[in-house]
């Protein structure tokens, strides 16, 4: 049943996937950590991409094995295979998450895919709080995984289609098509929000450059931290329907987009 789910809409969530105090407690201390360090690195997160729409990436360093421990005890590896096919000895995991900064300092991104079509991914998520409509919760357009549109022939098909909202509670799992249309949304509370993401990619896959590290480290997210980077998320931000109508027209050219 959550196979033909899946194949359809691209996306499944699992309630109370893992039920565990100390799974929780390891869910806390990581919130605390990422906070932690937010408050102390405020600045210098402010200027990776991603930093002036407020969303930017996580590597969970040694956490995310610790997560995905309780994962695997819970036969996520058989999970996996019934929605995608991948046997554990065919695909890499890659642990990582995104940081969306609390009220004001949050925006709401544009739509986008995460990558191409091929090599497969498909990402697991987990939210260390709960996500909710105040808190920046995901949108996503169901069904909208199955062929690769260009960014104007996306916005014809689905805009005025209904967005699937993500809430979770913790404990929850959520696992959706990396090749999704998508977007995050502002954080209207007063706390950061975190989500944890681990990456389901074929082996084949050259397109993810997450390197392995035991720390944790932050890094740019959908924008790079270089002068050109920083000019565009400024536009996405402040000038969004100049940005707008710039991707509208760029991806006529860049139809992979």
């Amino acid at each position: 049943m959550i196979k033909e789910e899946f194949d359809k809409f691209g996306l499944i969530k699992i309630s109370n996937f893992v039920q565990d105090q100390d799974f929780y407690k390891l869910c806390e201390n990581i919130d605390k950590e990422i906070n932690f360090e937010y408050i102390k690195n405020e600045k210098k997160f402010s200027k990776l991409g991603g930093g002036l729409i407020g969303n930017i990436n996580i590597n969970t360093g040694h956490y995310g094995n610790l997560i995905w421990s309780y994962l695997k005890k819970n036969n996520i590896n058989k999970i996996i295979e019934q929605l995608t096919g991948l046997t554990e000895n065919k695909y890499q995991v890659f642990f990582g998450g995104n940081l969306l900064f609390h009220y004001p300092k949050s925006y709401n991104q544009l739509f986008h895919t995460d990558g191409k079509k091929h090599p497969r991914k498909v990402i697991i998520t987990l939210a260390l709080d709960e996500i909710n409509n105040q808190n920046g919760p995901t949108e996503i357009y169901k069904g909208s995984h199955q062929k690769n549109l260009p960014y104007w022939k996306f916005l014809f098909k689905y805009i005025f289609k209904e967005k699937y909202k993500l809430y979770l509670n913790k404990g929850d799992i959520f696992i959706r098509e990396a090749f999704i249309w998508h977007r995050g949304t502002k954080n209207k509370s007063n706390k950061n929000r975190v989500l944890i993401n681990f990456i389901i990619s074929e082996k084949k896959n050259e397109l993810l450059d997450y390197k392995t590290d035991e720390n944790m480290y932050f890094f740019d997210n959908m924008f790079n931290s270089d002068l050109k980077g920083r000019f565009k998320e400024f536009f996405n931000v402040k000038l969004l329907p100049i940005y707008f109508i710039y991707r509208f027209l760029r991806s006529f050219k860049n139809q992979s987009k």
